[in-house]
């Protein structure tokens, strides 16, 4: 192995680990890794930023910029109108929650899909008194199925359709991707039904039923008013947990034995909703800067500007006189006060402030209000987004143009019917997401242009029965499983494809199979909350722990991956 060879392989590899141990952003790690690899010659310096001009970043970024319009164009509107009024059973509101998912998240990114649906599903929990938590980690797994069934569902996909392109000449049709997709995808959404649900366990009785109430514990500042039940309670004795106490303006040190409250401390603290509620409500704690109007609770999504931000800093809220009350955090880690908790993906904010003005923050942070509310067409016509958006897939469908020309004439006609505000809609983009993509496509080429991808290829298929053509192919899936929940789909994609080309080439085999495999095995993440956003997102909306993806996830995943094998066998060997 030359040490070209050997440099690139080590350095994706500490790239995967670092993005694994999710300390550095991902889009810091993906730029350094490229800077490395220029450094050390094994990318040309002509190709560094060939990333961001490749296809499959251009069709991700224009079909974000499209699934914008469709969110405000009302498309959901009659099944969220409908379903919660058809007072289903959970089985079969949940069946059509996901089919409905499923199909969405087949002609658009499954994050895109999944924020569709979120307020749709907020409703019929609602409505038909589900427990939430029985609800959104099966859409969540719907949305990750259906994205497998076309060329534009996940960007897997569209990278392995490249590489493929790059290969030969030829990249997948439109819906090559479907005849492994839909198999997996109904074999998938049997075992979401049949099977998700058991181990999540359902919520006592007569807790509340929305996401963000009760699901899981807020982090919110209170004030002990005079005349407080809590006033000379011990801190070791206060029934919710206290994470920092400020009196007098500065921080006390409540973890001493024997620390008592006074009127006038100001807590930090975390407990359920209702229970702080209760408190709010009978005057035994006070809230140290109340705000008039509503209360609306809004999910941090992945594009959202505020991932990473502090509350203290939200300029766009503090501006309209809009206050976070409380946050539902997943972050470990609360100290100083709430202004200085650190916003992360799924975390639940809760707002006080003006309807009128809530709706103006959420709208320019790009958070996805729980709550549904009117939707703003955007134009006139509602109907027009959705028509413009199926003629550019029928476009791709049938070959007249290819996804990146066929979905960039989309964006074109919504930006030139009002539809899409290019300035707005590019500024609302997944940047670290997008960035990270670009940066990782040259190196993803240097596995192999060095001719690494080949020589791990035959170390790998030493030890594989090469006279077993479906053994390798699994073997490369299943490594694609067990990679995926450690990074995001798109990197796993970029490190395998090449991999994957060298074995085909090793054992005289077809490519198409082989990458069909690492893009099926890159996107069936059910496992982890961290391996794909819609996971993440999902995790704060109820509340689930780690563990609850890990069991309600493996059979699943088996299931998956089974029909997977079997379908590549019937459809690709």
């Amino acid at each position: 192995m030359s040490f070209d060879q050997a440099a690139i392989l080590v350095l994706l590899f500490g790239m995967l680990v670092v993005f694994a141990l999710d300390r550095v952003r991902m889009e810091v790690v993906a730029l350094g890794g490229l800077g490395i690899g220029l450094g050390l010659g094994l990318v040309a310096p002509a190709q560094a930023f060939s990333g961001f001009a490749n296809p499959a970043f251009v069709t991700v970024v224009e079909i974000l910029l499209i699934v914008q319009v469709l969110g405000r164009s009302g498309l959901l509107d009659g099944i969220a109108a409908r379903l919660p009024a058809a007072r289903l059973g959970e089985t079969r509101a949940l069946a059509v929650l996901c089919a409905v998912t499923a199909a969405l998240s087949a002609f658009m990114n499954n994050i895109g899909a999944l924020a569709l649906m979120i307020p749709v599903v907020t409703s019929v929990a609602r409505v038909g008194g589900f427990d939430p938590r029985r609800m959104m980690m099966p859409v969540s797994f719907a949305a990750l199925l259906g994205g497998l069934c076309s060329v534009i569902g996940t960007p897997a996909n569209l990278l392995v359709s490249q590489q493929l392109a790059e290969r030969s000449g030829s990249a997948f049709a439109f819906f090559d991707f479907a005849w492994v997709g839909v198999p997996v995808a109904i074999a998938g959404l049997a075992a979401v039904l049949l099977w998700v649900r058991l181990p999540l366990g359902t919520a006592p009785a007569g807790s509340p039923r929305l996401p963000g109430h009760g699901a899981r514990n807020v982090v919110t500042e209170v004030a002990i008013p005079s005349g407080s039940a809590f006033a000379g309670v011990a801190t070791a004795d206060f029934p919710a947990r206290i994470h920092g106490v400020r009196r007098d303006g500065t921080n006390l040190f409540f973890q001493r034995k024997g620390t008592r409250l006074s009127a006038g401390d100001i807590l930090l603290m975390e407990t359920d909703m209702p229970r702080l509620e209760g408190w709010l409500g009978d005057g035994t704690l006070v809230s140290p800067s109340p705000a008039a109007g509503d209360r609306i609770e809004a999910v941090l999504m992945p594009e959202s500007m505020l991932v990473g931000s502090r509350v203290g800093s939200l300029e766009s809220f503090s501006a309209r006189g809009v206050r976070v009350f409380a946050v539902a955090a997943q972050t470990p880690r609360v100290e100083g006060s709430l202004d200085d908790l650190q916003l992360g993906i799924g975390d639940i904010l809760y707002l006080e402030g003006e309807r009128e003005a809530i709706d103006d923050a959420i709208e320019e942070a790009e958070l996805l209000p729980l709550r549904p509310r009117p939707a703003k067409p955007a134009i006139g016509r509602p109907l027009l987004p959705v028509l413009v958006f199926g003629a550019g897939v029928l476009m791709a469908v049938f070959g007249l143009a290819p996804p990146e020309l066929a979905f960039g004439l989309v964006v074109l006609v919504l930006a030139g019917a009002g539809a899409l505000n290019l300035r707005q809609g590019l500024a609302a983009l997944d940047w670290p997401i997008l960035i990270m993509l670009g940066a990782l496509i040259p190196l993803g080429l240097a596995v192999e242009t060095t001719g690494a991808g080949a020589v791990l290829a035959a170390q790998l298929i030493a030890t594989l029965p090469a006279g077993e053509p479906l053994a390798l192919i699994a073997a490369v899936l299943v490594l694609a499983v067990v990679i995926t929940p450690f990074v995001n789909n798109a990197s796993t994609a970029i490190v395998l494809g090449p991999i994957a080309v060298g074995i085909a080439d090793s054992a005289g085999m077809p490519v198409e199979p082989f990458l069909i495999a690492v893009a099926l095995g890159a996107s069936i993440d059910f496992l982890t909350p961290i391996g794909h956003h819609n996971n993440t997102v999902v995790m704060g909306l109820a509340g689930y722990r780690f563990s609850d993806f890990l069991k309600a996830g493996w059979p699943v995943t088996l299931t998956a991956v089974a029909a997977g094998i079997l379908a590549i066998a019937l459809f690709w060997i």
